[in-house]
């Protein structure tokens, strides 16, 4: 990743019709809305500014004609309740979620200065010690979303940003977003046992509504995987890839890039273990991508990640 001026940021994936916004809702309480950044499903997303301080934020704004869902509106209000137990520097701060007088509903978040993941493993293979700095990041601040309680539900590429900041072996730092999915281990009764996330990334168990801390880990093994080999353990319509995540073995990394690290090899195989109990933990893949990212530093001041020679 090429060096950048500060803030000079990538769109996610702007859209070609952002959620209309009315002329009232251009100010969300203390927050003017300036431009848009992404576009998903179900939510925009925008820049905006904290009036009193001038900040720069990100402002998810829920489609308003999904509004009266409950159990949408739900899951994003719920998003402000994850950023509020856990406190990590690897996770998106949610700072408020609101509604405003017109009826918008919206979640302020810290604005991330940075490129999403999956939009970067797109324009080539990564290096293996970005692979394994990155990977190491995303288990950490997992493993703290699982210490308080909280399984994050929806691990992929475009739920990680790489931010334009050095962190761990000279490599780019990371935020984790999007909770919008996650199950509160301690709210038991809030759980309906419906499937929810992104199937390509369900482990066995995710697929029958049963997902534990263990199954992020899976989802942590897809991404590595991906990123690593440029294509997806399992792919094809999703009955067949429902019966693969739950009865098949993919091939191994290297079968894809010899060249990748024997221990991020067994390390995302290990990942993908079809019981979880067979799979690591979280702290065991931390510490594990941690330790080949130290053997294999980035470049401190271009924080390159790309292979050149893939």
């Amino acid at each position: 990743m090429a060096r950048r001026a500060p803030h000079d940021t990538i769109p996610l994936a702007v859209g070609s019709r952002p959620i209309p916004l009315p002329d009232a809702a251009a100010r969300l309480g203390a927050y003017q809305v300036l431009a848009p950044l992404a576009k998903g499903g179900m939510c925009d997303v925008y820049l905006g500014s904290h009036v009193p301080s001038g900040e720069r934020v990100a402002i998810k704004v829920l489609d308003p004609d999904l509004s009266t869902e409950s159990a949408i509106v739900a899951r994003l209000m719920a998003e402000r309740e994850v950023s509020e137990r856990v406190q990590h520097p690897g996770l998106v701060e949610v700072r408020a979620a609101d509604t405003s007088a017109q009826g918008t509903i919206y979640l302020v978040m810290e604005f991330l200065d940075g490129e999403n993941l999956n939009a970067l493993a797109e324009r080539g293979p990564m290096v293996p010690g970005a692979i394994a700095a990155i990977g190491s990041q995303i288990a950490d601040a997992l493993e703290a979303m699982h210490g308080a309680g909280v399984i994050h539900g929806d691990v992929k590429p475009d739920n990680v940003v790489v931010l334009y900041e050095q962190g761990i072996a000279g490599w780019p730092r990371i935020k984790v977003i999007d909770f919008g999915v996650s199950k509160f281990l301690d709210k038991p009764e809030i759980d309906d046992g419906s499937i929810a996330g992104t199937p390509s990334y369900l482990p066995p168990e995710q697929w029958r509504g049963e997902p534990g801390p263990k199954s992020d880990v899976y989802a942590l093994g897809c991404l590595l995987y991906e990123i690593a080999t440029g294509t997806l353990p399992f792919s094809g319509p999703l009955p067949k890839l429902m019966l693969a995540h739950v009865h098949e073995m993919p091939k191994r990394p290297t079968h894809h890039r010899p060249e990748l690290p024997a221990e991020l090899d067994r390390l995302i195989v290990r990942a993908l273990a079809k019981d979880p109990d067979m799979r690591p933990t979280m702290r065991e893949m931390r510490d594990g991508l941690e330790a080949v990212s130290l053997i294999l530093p980035g470049d401190a001041v271009g924080l390159e990640l790309l292979d050149a020679t893939g």
